[in-house]
């Protein structure tokens, strides 16, 4: 079985815990055994067979006292075995979370949040149930099984092969319930992190659903969902409570059996009343570990299909990862090159088709083209979050598949359109790229931002926490916040994908005057669809259909008046009026001013 495979080596590697839980069951396990031996002494001199009384205190003491270990040493078996399972589930859960920290953007492209959120908690939680209690019940049993049929064939071997007649019976029953369990167990576990993707994705965009008021559109469809889930639920019990009950019939016929044969032979003098309920004691020993196992072989069941889907997150590899030989990347200039590069996200449909692109050291690269053009393509595979199809691309002359990810990386600043900020400080989103930066690093980078002078105007200023994505800072200031944290880094290679499009255009002319003499030691690709910025590009590259169907700078391009042009003019006409209206704002403050003045 490949997840036992599997899971034997978290076992193995807390061995430890489990020796020690194992000798518990061992030693709790012969103390069952042996107390009803004393009992039937107790039971026989009661019934007829001479016994003294001190002798039978010292009986009653005995129990007592075995009792009272057994309950010590089952104390100490249940503890060991609670740390045994939780360090598992503990070193499964570490392994499953950098697993998706491994993971490449096609990963998550292609996964459900819900479904990983759903593998990683509540699969994982399975895990856990059974190796908390059932799986130490399942060797408890089985030593149980062991001892109580060793004892009984001791007693009296007929007695012991009758008591077996019905354990095929049993057998079969537990293992058709366990191959009907495991099927319906995994669809229910998927059926889950699809409903937590639902609930998921509605609370993140809860406010998209409040503005078009479809609040009964989605509670219909969660409730669609929901009700799939309880079908499945449904059937899943229907199986238990129609095969449980059958296992304790057979367990009673068990003891049934047992009583009209054993009175039969206390009849013929070959068994005494003590005997007889001794042997009933180790009847039930062997049949309730039967019917245990039952459940436990369903609770397998539930566990290895958690089990399976967890360790399908575990051993997922990246598609993107370093090769055993790749280096770390020096310092760099910054000279890029795109070099036939080719690329689809789908390898039968082209995104870019044999692109070649040069950025040279601290020369800034403005993107444009319609949607589907290719634009954040390239700034995708750049850091390389996705792999070319075919060609490469340089970064002072090291082909990036040959660099080690992490340093390549950590050279490249990257602010993208949709800003995402921790639920935490300012500061430490600030500094999550650079989490030793002292706090006149931070200041500084947030000052460039212009960032400092909202932040200082809160109350608690760089202290301050920031809500659950940033719910509590307008778009503005967590895009500054954003160009803050890349800036910190001090990268070499910038990417600012329309990394001012949630600021209005006064601030935005304060980050770009900011960022001037910030870019001119950096290679800067940027996408926007702000004039400004475009018009200060060193180089303009327009896209379409995944080739360059212009490059150059703003004068030549709109002297070609091709496909540049147009976009332009198209922007221009539609920017006008803001940003008349902000000149007019502007010169209307200053004439109130110098009327105030006199």
């Amino acid at each position: 079985m490949p997840f036992l495979r599997r899971l034997s080596g978290y076992i193995v590697r807390n061995w430890l815990s489990l020796s020690l839980a194992v000798t518990c069951v061992v030693i709790t396990t012969y103390l069952s055994i042996y107390i009803p031996f004393l009992m039937q002494n107790i039971i026989d001199g009661l019934s007829g067979v001479s016994i003294a009384f001190n002798e039978l205190m010292f009986l009653a003491q005995e129990i007592l006292l075995l009792t009272g270990i057994a309950g010590i040493v089952s104390f100490i078996q249940r503890y060991a075995n609670a740390h045994f399972s939780q360090k598992i589930v503990y070193d499964v859960r570490n392994d499953v979370f950098a697993s998706l920290q491994r993971q490449s953007f096609a990963f998550y492209d292609k996964a459900q949040v819900g479904q990983l959120m759903s593998r990683t908690t509540t699969d994982v939680e399975r895990i856990s149930m059974f190796l908390g209690w059932q799986f130490t019940g399942f060797v408890n049993s089985l030593f149980l099984l062991g001892g109580a049929f060793l004892a009984m064939i001791s007693m009296n071997w007929e007695l012991t092969l009758i008591s077996f007649i019905i354990a095929p019976f049993i057998f079969i029953v537990v293992y058709r319930y366990g191959s009907l369990v495991r099927p319906i167990t995994r669809t229910i576990r998927d059926k889950y992190g699809v409903l937590t993707s639902a609930l998921w994705e509605n609370l993140t965009g809860i406010r998209v659903v409040r503005s078009f008021a479809r609040e009964e559109f989605e509670k219909e469809k969660f409730h669609k969902i929901n009700e799939e889930y309880l079908d499945l639920s449904i059937t899943r019990v229907k199986i238990r409570s129609s095969y449980m009950p059958l296992i304790n019939l057979l367990t009673g016929t068990g003891t049934i059996i047992i009583l009209w044969y054993g009175g039969f032979l206390y009849m013929r003098g070959q068994l005494t009343i003590g005997g007889l309920t001794r042997f009933n004691v180790y009847l039930v020993m062997l049949l309730r570990p039967m019917w245990l196992l039952g459940m436990m072989w369903g609770g397998y069941q539930q566990m290895a299909a958690a089990g399976e889907r967890v360790f399908e997150i575990v051993d997922a590899t990246p598609e993107i990862k370093d090769k055993p030989e790749a280096i770390d990347l020096p310092a760099i200039q910054g000279h890029i090159k795109f070099n036939d590069v080719s690329f689809g996200y789908d390898k039968d449909r082209l995104i870019l088709e044999n692109l070649n692109l040069e950025a040279k050291p601290g020369e800034t690269t403005a993107l444009l083209g319609p949607t589907g053009s290719g634009k954040s393509t390239i700034i995708r595979l750049l850091p390389r979050f996705y792999d070319v199809t075919s060609g490469s691309i340089t970064v002072d002359g090291y082909d990036i598949r040959d660099i080690k990810l992490n340093s390549l990386r950590r050279q490249i600043g990257i602010v993208a359109q949709e800003t995402f900020l921790f639920a935490t400080t300012i500061k430490e989103n600030i500094a999550y790229g650079k989490p030793n930066a002292t706090m006149d690093e931070i200041i500084e980078a947030a000052k460039i931002a212009k960032a400092h002078d909202f932040i200082t105007a809160l109350p608690k200023g760089y202290e301050a926490m920031v809500g659950e994505r940033g719910v509590t800072l307008s778009g503005g200031q967590q895009q500054r916040i954003a160009i803050a944290r890349a800036l910190l880094m001090n990268p070499k290679i910038l990417i600012l994908d329309d990394s001012t499009s949630s600021v209005d255009v006064d601030t935005e002319y304060e980050i770009q005057q900011a960022l001037k003499a910030l870019l001119k030691d950096r290679t800067t690709f940027v996408i926007t669809q702000r004039v400004s910025t475009i018009r200060n590009a060193d180089k303009i590259v327009v896209l379409e259909k995944g080739e360059i169907a212009e490059e150059g700078t703003h004068e030549t391009l709109m002297a070609k008046k091709g496909a540049y042009y147009q976009i332009y003019q198209t922007l221009y006409e539609a920017q006008q009026p803001v940003v008349t209206s902000k000149v007019h704002s502007i010169k209307h403050a200053q004439t109130m001013v110098q009327e105030g003045k006199k």
